[in-house]
């Protein structure tokens, strides 16, 4: 029997086939998994502009080879009554899901001195009230489980110009691990936060790359596929380590 039989795993963002939750979504799906997973078309297009309009249904074909039931739906994580709704379509399509993945985020690079309250807003709505709130209607419903909510290495050091509003949203979600795996424990509920590092999803220019490599200890440039195995070794985790910020080998 595959690990994940039975089990359903509720993953955000994932809106691009070269993406780290499509590479996540892959592996949980080779093990058995099945999986109901969100997108918001809007703004990958901003980011990656030549993002095909068919890679979320490419995604869900790709998964189904597996022999696993796929649902999907594009969705605004910003919009106050998100985590509610979404559990809820989730449930109504595949059932309660096991397993928790908060991938999605929102990275829109602005010099401090012109942020303003709305840009502040738009990613903390995103990158801090959404994954909260998600966690919370999770445990609501679960006797056990698994959250693995995906952060950046904030605490490591700057990430350079005109990151404010992402890097300190961002920050905020790694305390949610430590904050809560003792209460989460007493449920069987593990939560942990994962730092993948600089990872090769399309946006590295070769002068970038090179840049990574020469500070890179493993001397190569991290891809979803490393990001995805990752996820499973924390999921598969014998040891049931929870509350952990995991840095991936940079």
């Amino acid at each position: 029997m595959k690990p994940f039989n039975s089990q359903i795993t509720l993953i955000t963002g994932v809106g691009r086939s070269i993406g780290i939750g499509a590479a996540i979504c892959r592996e949980i799906a080779k093990n058995g998994g099945d999986i109901f997973f969100t997108y918001w078309n809007e703004y990958d297009k901003q980011m990656f502009p030549n993002t095909p309009t068919s890679d979320t249904q490419h995604i869900t074909n790709e998964l189904k080879q597996y022999g696993v039931r796929v649902e999907s739906c594009e969705f605004d994580l910003s919009k106050p009554e998100a985590a509610a709704t979404l559990f809820k379509q989730a449930e109504d399509t595949l059932g309660t899901p096991t397993i928790l993945i908060n991938n999605a985020c929102r990275d829109i690079e602005i010099p401090f001195t012109e942020l303003t309250p709305e840009i502040l807003d738009k990613h903390y709505a995103v990158n801090q009230r959404a994954v909260t709130m998600l966690c919370s209607e999770f445990v609501k419903r679960q006797n056990a489980g698994n959250i693995i909510n995906l952060i950046s290495g904030q605490s490591l050091g700057s990430m350079g110009e005109n990151q404010i509003s992402y890097t300190t949203t961002k920050a905020a979600v790694d305390m949610l691990a430590l904050q809560l795996a003792p209460e989460l424990s007493k449920l069987n509920i593990r939560i942990n936060s994962l730092d993948p590092g600089p990872v090769d999803t399309g946006w590295m220019t070769e002068d970038i790359k090179q840049d990574i490599i020469k500070a890179s200890s493993s001397g190569k440039i991290s891809l979803p596929k490393d990001t995805a195995q990752l996820i499973m070794s924390i999921l598969l985790d014998k040891g049931k380590k929870t509350g952990q910020t995991i840095h991936a080998q940079r």
